[in-house]
Protein backbone atom coordinates (compact mmCIF):
# COMPACT_ATOMS: atom_id res chain seq x y z
CA UNK A 1 0.00 0.00 0.00
CA UNK A 2 1.51 3.33 -1.05
CA UNK A 3 1.78 6.08 1.54
CA UNK A 4 -0.65 8.96 1.25
CA UNK A 5 1.46 11.98 0.45
CA UNK A 6 -1.07 14.60 -0.49
CA UNK A 7 0.00 18.21 -0.77
CA UNK A 8 -2.43 19.61 1.82
CA UNK A 9 -0.34 21.38 4.46
CA UNK A 10 -0.95 20.55 8.10
CA UNK A 11 -0.36 22.55 11.26
CA UNK A 12 3.06 24.05 11.91
CA UNK A 13 3.77 21.47 14.61
CA UNK A 14 2.09 18.11 13.94
CA UNK A 15 0.03 16.74 16.78
CA UNK A 16 2.12 14.47 19.00
CA UNK A 17 0.29 11.34 20.19
CA UNK A 18 0.46 10.12 23.75
CA UNK A 19 3.84 8.89 24.92
CA UNK A 20 3.87 5.11 25.42
CA UNK A 21 6.15 2.67 27.22
CA UNK A 22 7.20 1.16 23.90
CA UNK A 23 8.37 4.59 22.70
CA UNK A 24 10.38 5.04 25.90
CA UNK A 25 12.05 1.64 25.48
CA UNK A 26 12.83 2.37 21.83
CA UNK A 27 14.26 5.80 22.73
CA UNK A 28 16.67 4.20 25.19
CA UNK A 29 17.79 1.61 22.63
CA UNK A 30 18.35 4.29 20.00
CA UNK A 31 20.25 6.55 22.41
CA UNK A 32 22.63 3.73 23.36
CA UNK A 33 23.50 3.38 19.67
CA UNK A 34 23.42 7.10 18.92
CA UNK A 35 26.06 8.07 21.49
CA UNK A 36 28.95 5.98 20.14
CA UNK A 37 27.86 6.61 16.54
CA UNK A 38 27.87 10.38 16.99
CA UNK A 39 31.45 10.23 18.26
CA UNK A 40 32.53 8.19 15.26
CA UNK A 41 30.73 10.40 12.75
CA UNK A 42 32.17 13.52 14.36
CA UNK A 43 35.63 12.10 13.63
CA UNK A 44 34.53 11.43 10.05
CA UNK A 45 33.23 15.00 9.69
CA UNK A 46 36.52 16.39 10.98
CA UNK A 47 35.14 17.93 14.19
CA UNK A 48 35.98 17.10 17.83
CA UNK A 49 34.03 14.32 19.50
CA UNK A 50 32.03 16.63 21.77
CA UNK A 51 30.59 18.38 18.71
CA UNK A 52 29.08 15.03 17.73
CA UNK A 53 27.33 14.86 21.09
CA UNK A 54 25.85 18.31 20.51
CA UNK A 55 24.56 17.23 17.09
CA UNK A 56 23.08 14.10 18.68
CA UNK A 57 21.10 15.90 21.38
CA UNK A 58 19.05 18.83 20.05
CA UNK A 59 18.41 17.78 16.39
CA UNK A 60 16.54 14.52 17.24
CA UNK A 61 14.28 16.44 19.61
CA UNK A 62 13.49 19.12 17.03
CA UNK A 63 13.06 16.68 14.16
CA UNK A 64 10.70 14.54 16.22
CA UNK A 65 8.57 17.57 17.04
CA UNK A 66 8.32 19.00 13.53
CA UNK A 67 8.82 16.03 11.18
CA UNK A 68 6.31 13.73 9.55
CA UNK A 69 7.73 10.21 9.92
CA UNK A 70 6.87 8.28 13.06
CA UNK A 71 10.09 6.27 12.91
CA UNK A 72 12.83 8.37 11.30
CA UNK A 73 15.80 8.94 13.62
CA UNK A 74 17.72 12.15 12.98
CA UNK A 75 21.26 13.02 14.01
CA UNK A 76 24.85 12.53 12.86
CA UNK A 77 25.13 10.05 9.96
CA UNK A 78 28.07 8.80 7.94
CA UNK A 79 27.18 10.14 4.50
CA UNK A 80 26.32 13.64 5.74
CA UNK A 81 29.52 13.68 7.82
CA UNK A 82 31.52 12.79 4.72
CA UNK A 83 29.86 15.55 2.70
CA UNK A 84 30.59 18.01 5.53
CA UNK A 85 34.25 17.05 5.55
CA UNK A 86 34.47 17.43 1.78
CA UNK A 87 33.08 20.95 1.91
CA UNK A 88 34.69 22.39 5.03
CA UNK A 89 38.14 20.75 4.86
CA UNK A 90 39.01 22.89 1.85
CA UNK A 91 38.36 26.04 3.87
CA UNK A 92 39.84 25.32 7.32
CA UNK A 93 42.03 22.82 9.13
CA UNK A 94 39.90 19.93 10.48
CA UNK A 95 39.46 19.96 14.24
CA UNK A 96 40.20 23.67 14.67
CA UNK A 97 37.77 26.26 16.03
CA UNK A 98 37.48 27.83 12.58
CA UNK A 99 36.58 24.47 11.09
CA UNK A 100 33.93 23.76 13.74
CA UNK A 101 32.42 27.21 13.22
CA UNK A 102 32.23 26.72 9.44
CA UNK A 103 30.61 23.30 9.88
CA UNK A 104 28.03 24.88 12.18
CA UNK A 105 27.40 27.66 9.67
CA UNK A 106 26.90 25.07 6.92
CA UNK A 107 24.29 23.33 9.09
CA UNK A 108 22.46 26.63 9.66
CA UNK A 109 22.43 27.43 5.95
CA UNK A 110 21.30 23.95 4.94
CA UNK A 111 18.57 24.13 7.56
CA UNK A 112 17.37 27.56 6.45
CA UNK A 113 17.25 26.56 2.79
CA UNK A 114 15.30 23.40 3.59
CA UNK A 115 12.79 25.38 5.63
CA UNK A 116 12.22 27.70 2.67
CA UNK A 117 11.87 24.76 0.26
CA UNK A 118 9.42 23.10 2.64
CA UNK A 119 7.34 26.28 2.90
CA UNK A 120 7.12 26.23 -0.90
CA UNK A 121 5.97 22.58 -0.76
CA UNK A 122 9.05 21.39 -2.64
CA UNK A 123 9.62 18.15 -0.75
CA UNK A 124 9.54 16.44 -4.13
CA UNK A 125 13.08 17.77 -4.64
CA UNK A 126 14.24 14.64 -2.84
CA UNK A 127 13.31 12.61 -5.90
CA UNK A 128 15.87 14.39 -8.07
CA UNK A 129 18.16 11.63 -6.84
CA UNK A 130 16.87 8.67 -8.81
CA UNK A 131 17.31 5.10 -7.51
CA UNK A 132 20.28 4.66 -9.85
CA UNK A 133 22.00 7.77 -8.49
CA UNK A 134 21.29 6.74 -4.89
CA UNK A 135 22.68 3.24 -5.54
CA UNK A 136 25.86 4.60 -7.09
CA UNK A 137 26.34 7.32 -4.50
CA UNK A 138 25.86 5.09 -1.46
CA UNK A 139 28.19 2.45 -2.91
CA UNK A 140 30.91 4.97 -3.72
CA UNK A 141 30.51 6.89 -0.46
CA UNK A 142 30.61 3.69 1.60
CA UNK A 143 33.88 2.74 -0.13
CA UNK A 144 35.33 6.17 0.69
CA UNK A 145 34.11 6.03 4.30
CA UNK A 146 35.58 2.56 4.78
CA UNK A 147 38.90 3.71 3.34
CA UNK A 148 38.91 6.72 5.68
CA UNK A 149 38.64 4.45 8.72
CA UNK A 150 41.35 1.95 7.74
CA UNK A 151 44.29 3.90 9.21
CA UNK A 152 42.60 4.16 12.62
CA UNK A 153 41.61 0.48 12.58
CA UNK A 154 45.19 -0.48 11.77
CA UNK A 155 46.59 1.81 14.44
CA UNK A 156 48.45 4.30 12.31
CA UNK A 157 47.92 7.95 11.35
CA UNK A 158 45.88 8.73 8.27
CA UNK A 159 47.08 10.86 5.37
CA UNK A 160 45.64 14.05 3.94
CA UNK A 161 43.97 12.12 1.13
CA UNK A 162 41.18 9.82 2.36
CA UNK A 163 41.38 7.19 -0.38
CA UNK A 164 45.16 7.15 -0.80
CA UNK A 165 45.58 7.20 2.97
CA UNK A 166 43.53 4.03 3.28
CA UNK A 167 45.46 2.30 0.52
CA UNK A 168 48.78 3.42 2.00
CA UNK A 169 47.77 2.01 5.38
CA UNK A 170 46.91 -1.36 3.83
CA UNK A 171 50.15 -1.79 1.92
CA UNK A 172 52.42 -1.09 4.90
CA UNK A 173 51.74 -3.94 7.36
CA UNK A 174 54.99 -3.26 9.23
CA UNK A 175 53.35 -0.10 10.61
CA UNK A 176 50.21 -1.84 11.84
CA UNK A 177 49.35 -2.08 15.53
CA UNK A 178 48.30 -5.55 16.61
CA UNK A 179 46.45 -4.13 19.62
CA UNK A 180 44.43 -1.68 17.50
CA UNK A 181 43.57 -4.37 14.96
CA UNK A 182 42.54 -6.72 17.76
CA UNK A 183 40.19 -4.16 19.30
CA UNK A 184 38.69 -3.31 15.89
CA UNK A 185 38.12 -7.00 15.21
CA UNK A 186 36.53 -7.46 18.63
CA UNK A 187 34.09 -4.63 17.93
CA UNK A 188 33.14 -6.06 14.54
CA UNK A 189 32.62 -9.58 15.90
CA UNK A 190 30.53 -8.43 18.86
CA UNK A 191 28.30 -6.13 16.79
CA UNK A 192 27.78 -8.44 13.80
CA UNK A 193 27.69 -11.67 15.84
CA UNK A 194 25.40 -10.23 18.48
CA UNK A 195 23.01 -8.94 15.83
CA UNK A 196 22.81 -12.35 14.16
CA UNK A 197 22.33 -14.26 17.41
CA UNK A 198 20.18 -11.88 19.46
CA UNK A 199 18.65 -9.63 16.80
CA UNK A 200 18.95 -5.90 16.22
CA UNK A 201 17.87 -5.05 19.75
CA UNK A 202 21.18 -6.42 21.00
CA UNK A 203 23.24 -3.41 22.23
CA UNK A 204 26.30 -4.61 20.37
CA UNK A 205 27.89 -1.20 19.86
CA UNK A 206 27.62 -0.29 23.55
CA UNK A 207 28.98 -3.66 24.71
CA UNK A 208 31.77 -3.70 22.13
CA UNK A 209 32.99 -0.18 22.88
CA UNK A 210 32.78 -0.73 26.64
CA UNK A 211 34.82 -3.94 26.33
CA UNK A 212 37.39 -2.28 24.07
CA UNK A 213 37.79 0.64 26.49
CA UNK A 214 38.31 -1.77 29.40
CA UNK A 215 40.85 -3.87 27.48
CA UNK A 216 42.73 -0.78 26.36
CA UNK A 217 42.92 0.46 29.95
CA UNK A 218 44.20 -2.78 31.48
CA UNK A 219 46.46 -3.73 28.56
CA UNK A 220 50.11 -2.79 28.23
CA UNK A 221 50.02 -1.75 24.56
CA UNK A 222 49.84 1.91 23.57
CA UNK A 223 46.42 2.62 22.05
CA UNK A 224 45.27 5.84 20.43
CA UNK A 225 42.21 7.03 22.35
CA UNK A 226 39.42 9.45 21.47
CA UNK A 227 41.02 11.93 23.84
CA UNK A 228 39.49 14.60 26.02
CA UNK A 229 35.73 14.96 25.64
CA UNK A 230 34.69 18.05 27.61
CA UNK A 231 31.31 18.54 29.21
CA UNK A 232 29.17 20.46 26.78
CA UNK A 233 25.92 22.35 27.07
CA UNK A 234 24.17 23.05 23.75
CA UNK A 235 23.35 26.74 24.03
CA UNK A 236 22.44 28.83 20.95
CA UNK A 237 25.30 31.15 20.04
CA UNK A 238 24.72 32.63 16.58
CA UNK A 239 27.34 35.30 17.24
CA UNK A 240 30.07 32.65 17.12
CA UNK A 241 29.31 31.76 13.49
CA UNK A 242 31.47 33.21 10.68
CA UNK A 243 28.59 34.89 8.83
CA UNK A 244 31.01 36.59 6.44
CA UNK A 245 31.69 33.15 4.90
CA UNK A 246 27.99 32.59 4.12
CA UNK A 247 28.06 33.97 0.53
CA UNK A 248 30.80 31.52 -0.47
CA UNK A 249 28.81 28.60 0.96
CA UNK A 250 25.41 29.54 -0.47
CA UNK A 251 25.46 27.51 -3.69
CA UNK A 252 27.04 24.52 -1.98
CA UNK A 253 24.50 24.67 0.85
CA UNK A 254 21.68 24.70 -1.71
CA UNK A 255 23.07 21.59 -3.41
CA UNK A 256 23.60 19.80 -0.09
CA UNK A 257 20.09 20.76 1.05
CA UNK A 258 18.65 18.73 -1.81
CA UNK A 259 21.04 15.80 -2.20
CA UNK A 260 21.42 15.11 1.53
CA UNK A 261 17.64 15.04 1.99
CA UNK A 262 17.42 12.00 -0.29
CA UNK A 263 18.60 9.68 2.50
CA UNK A 264 16.07 10.60 5.23
CA UNK A 265 13.35 10.91 2.57
CA UNK A 266 14.02 7.40 1.32
CA UNK A 267 13.95 6.00 4.87
CA UNK A 268 10.74 7.80 5.83
CA UNK A 269 8.99 6.95 2.58
CA UNK A 270 9.92 3.27 2.80
CA UNK A 271 8.55 3.06 6.35
CA UNK A 272 5.36 4.87 5.34
CA UNK A 273 4.88 2.47 2.43
CA UNK A 274 5.39 -0.53 4.71
CA UNK A 275 2.95 0.75 7.32
CA UNK A 276 0.42 2.18 4.86
CA UNK A 277 0.36 5.51 6.70
CA UNK A 278 0.56 9.14 5.68
CA UNK A 279 3.90 10.74 5.03
CA UNK A 280 4.43 14.32 3.93
CA UNK A 281 7.70 14.88 2.07
CA UNK A 282 7.57 18.65 2.43
CA UNK A 283 6.88 18.46 6.17
CA UNK A 284 9.78 16.05 6.56
CA UNK A 285 11.96 18.44 4.59
CA UNK A 286 10.95 21.19 7.01
CA UNK A 287 11.60 19.00 10.04
CA UNK A 288 15.05 18.11 8.75
CA UNK A 289 15.63 21.80 8.03
CA UNK A 290 14.73 22.90 11.55
CA UNK A 291 16.92 20.09 12.96
CA UNK A 292 19.92 21.30 10.95
CA UNK A 293 19.22 24.93 11.84
CA UNK A 294 19.13 24.02 15.53
CA UNK A 295 22.28 21.89 15.22
CA UNK A 296 24.24 24.76 13.71
CA UNK A 297 23.01 27.36 16.18
CA UNK A 298 24.19 25.27 19.14
CA UNK A 299 27.56 24.52 17.55
CA UNK A 300 26.87 21.18 15.89
CA UNK A 301 27.25 20.14 12.26
CA UNK A 302 24.87 18.99 9.49
CA UNK A 303 22.67 16.01 10.40
CA UNK A 304 20.48 13.56 8.52
CA UNK A 305 18.35 10.44 8.84
CA UNK A 306 19.96 7.20 10.02
CA UNK A 307 19.17 3.81 8.45
CA UNK A 308 20.56 1.82 11.39
CA UNK A 309 18.92 3.84 14.18
CA UNK A 310 15.58 4.03 12.36
CA UNK A 311 15.62 0.27 11.88
CA UNK A 312 16.50 -0.25 15.54
CA UNK A 313 13.72 2.12 16.57
CA UNK A 314 11.11 0.09 14.71
CA UNK A 315 12.44 -3.21 16.03
CA UNK A 316 12.55 -1.89 19.61
CA UNK A 317 8.88 -0.94 19.50
CA UNK A 318 8.97 2.75 18.59
CA UNK A 319 5.57 3.76 17.26
CA UNK A 320 5.50 7.57 17.31
CA UNK A 321 7.79 10.57 16.97
CA UNK A 322 8.23 10.48 20.74
CA UNK A 323 10.94 7.83 20.31
CA UNK A 324 13.17 10.30 18.43
CA UNK A 325 12.44 13.07 20.92
CA UNK A 326 13.21 10.70 23.78
CA UNK A 327 16.52 9.60 22.27
CA UNK A 328 17.64 13.22 22.01
CA UNK A 329 16.55 13.95 25.58
CA UNK A 330 18.53 10.95 26.86
CA UNK A 331 21.69 12.13 25.09
CA UNK A 332 21.09 15.62 26.46
CA UNK A 333 20.76 14.26 30.00
CA UNK A 334 23.99 12.27 29.65
CA UNK A 335 26.12 15.18 28.41
CA UNK A 336 27.53 15.91 31.91
CA UNK A 337 29.12 12.44 31.80
CA UNK A 338 30.79 13.11 28.44
CA UNK A 339 34.38 12.93 29.83
CA UNK A 340 33.92 9.19 30.40
CA UNK A 341 33.85 8.72 26.63
CA UNK A 342 37.50 9.79 26.33
CA UNK A 343 38.59 6.22 27.17
CA UNK A 344 37.22 4.75 23.92
CA UNK A 345 39.96 3.60 21.47
CA UNK A 346 39.89 5.24 18.04
CA UNK A 347 40.28 1.87 16.34
CA UNK A 348 37.09 0.68 18.04
CA UNK A 349 35.16 3.76 16.90
CA UNK A 350 36.48 3.30 13.36
CA UNK A 351 35.25 -0.29 13.38
CA UNK A 352 31.73 0.82 14.35
CA UNK A 353 31.66 3.12 11.31
CA UNK A 354 32.81 0.37 8.94
CA UNK A 355 30.28 -2.09 10.36
CA UNK A 356 27.54 0.51 9.88
CA UNK A 357 28.34 1.30 6.23
CA UNK A 358 29.87 -1.82 4.67
CA UNK A 359 26.45 -3.17 3.69
CA UNK A 360 25.92 -0.06 1.56
CA UNK A 361 28.70 -1.23 -0.78
CA UNK A 362 26.35 -2.82 -3.30
CA UNK A 363 28.60 -3.67 -6.24
CA UNK A 364 26.40 -6.70 -7.17
CA UNK A 365 23.42 -4.32 -7.25
CA UNK A 366 25.22 -2.00 -9.68
CA UNK A 367 26.16 -4.98 -11.86
CA UNK A 368 22.60 -6.30 -11.84
CA UNK A 369 21.26 -2.88 -12.82
CA UNK A 370 23.78 -2.73 -15.67
CA UNK A 371 22.45 -6.02 -17.00
CA UNK A 372 18.76 -5.24 -16.59
CA UNK A 373 18.90 -1.57 -17.64
CA UNK A 374 22.23 -0.57 -19.24
CA UNK A 375 21.32 3.14 -19.24
CA UNK A 376 20.41 3.33 -15.56
CA UNK A 377 23.22 0.97 -14.68
CA UNK A 378 25.69 3.28 -16.39
CA UNK A 379 24.33 6.18 -14.34
CA UNK A 380 24.82 4.17 -11.14
CA UNK A 381 28.33 3.05 -12.09
CA UNK A 382 29.38 6.54 -13.17
CA UNK A 383 28.02 8.00 -9.92
CA UNK A 384 29.99 5.48 -7.85
CA UNK A 385 33.20 6.15 -9.78
CA UNK A 386 32.77 9.93 -9.57
CA UNK A 387 32.07 9.72 -5.83
CA UNK A 388 35.30 7.82 -5.25
CA UNK A 389 37.35 9.91 -7.68
CA UNK A 390 36.20 13.28 -6.36
CA UNK A 391 36.39 12.48 -2.64
CA UNK A 392 36.08 14.24 -0.32
CA UNK A 393 34.01 16.60 -2.50
CA UNK A 394 31.36 13.93 -3.04
CA UNK A 395 28.58 16.53 -3.33
CA UNK A 396 30.04 17.54 -6.70
CA UNK A 397 29.79 13.94 -7.89
CA UNK A 398 26.14 13.77 -6.87
CA UNK A 399 25.30 17.09 -8.55
CA UNK A 400 26.86 15.88 -11.81
CA UNK A 401 25.06 12.53 -11.50
CA UNK A 402 21.69 14.21 -10.92
CA UNK A 403 22.17 16.34 -14.02
CA UNK A 404 23.20 13.30 -16.06
CA UNK A 405 20.22 11.35 -14.77
CA UNK A 406 17.93 14.19 -15.81
CA UNK A 407 19.37 14.17 -19.31
CA UNK A 408 18.85 10.41 -19.50
CA UNK A 409 15.23 10.82 -18.37
CA UNK A 410 14.61 13.44 -21.07
CA UNK A 411 16.18 11.32 -23.79
CA UNK A 412 14.33 8.17 -22.71
CA UNK A 413 10.83 9.36 -21.71
CA UNK A 414 9.34 5.90 -22.04
CA UNK A 415 11.49 4.68 -19.16
CA UNK A 416 10.64 7.56 -16.88
CA UNK A 417 8.92 6.46 -13.64
CA UNK A 418 5.43 7.78 -12.98
CA UNK A 419 5.32 10.23 -10.08
CA UNK A 420 3.05 9.83 -7.11
CA UNK A 421 1.04 12.67 -5.60
CA UNK A 422 4.04 14.31 -4.03
CA UNK A 423 6.41 13.93 -6.92
CA UNK A 424 8.09 10.61 -6.07
CA UNK A 425 8.34 7.37 -7.97
CA UNK A 426 5.96 4.53 -7.23
CA UNK A 427 8.68 1.99 -7.84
Amino acid sequence: MAPRTGPTPGPLIPHLPRLTKSDMAAALSVALLLIPQCLAYAELAGVPAHVGLVAASIPPIVSGAFGSSAHLQTGPVALTALVTFGIVSGRAEPGTDDYVALAALLAVMVGAIRIVLAALRLGRAAYLMTPAVVLGFTTGAALVITSSQLPAMLGRPGGDDVLLGGIDALVKPHLWSAASIGLAALVAVVIIGGRRVAGRRFPGVLIALSASALLAKVGSATIDMVGEVPRVLPVPNPGALPWDAAPSLLVIALVVSVIDFAEPAAIARQNATTDGVQWDASRELGGQGIANLASGLVGGFPVGGSFSRTSLNRLAGGRTRWSGIGAGLIVLALLPAAPLLSMIPRSALAATVVVAVYRLIDIPGVWQLLRSSPTQGTVALATAILTVALEPKVHIAVAVAVLASGVVAILTPAGRPQPDQDGGSNR
